[in-house]
């Protein structure tokens, strides 16, 4: 049994077939890429999707902290303000809505491929 595989081995490498033929390499192409294009398409979207969130996230955290920073000044100095932080513009507005109460409204924005994007935060500081 085993010599006959040793001359079925002998046969199969003894052929006059060296290499692939054009058609056998067109396909192999074809077959990867239609598997490796929608991988790198999904890839590219998630990267975008990845520095978008990030940026995002930024911009909350930029807002949270400048509200409470106005907070902290204290009902009667809190006022509008406006700076930039890094990639991130936020502005700042003090309004009263009542007696004893103002609103304080953050907005943080910044530039993507898409335009310009914003996130609003607001709080209410008291006299009390």
């Amino acid at each position: 049994m085993l010599t006959r595989l040793h001359r079925a081995l002998r046969r199969a490498m003894q052929s006059n077939r060296e290499g692939f033929s054009l058609v056998e390499i067109l396909m192999v192409l074809m077959i990867i890429s239609v598997g490796i294009i929608p991988i790198a398409v999904i890839q590219h979207r998630a990267r975008r999707e990845v520095t978008e969130s990030n940026h995002y996230a930024q911009a909350v955290t930029v807002a949270q902290t400048q509200i409470e920073r106005i907070k902290g000044r204290g009902f009667g100095n809190a006022a509008s303000d406006s700076g930039q932080n890094g990639r991130i513009a936020w502005a700042a507005q003090v309004t009263n809505v009542s007696f004893g109460l103002d609103r304080i409204e953050v907005t943080a924005s910044w530039e993507n491929a898409d335009g310009v994007q914003s996130v609003q935060i607001a709080d209410l500081v008291s006299m009390r």
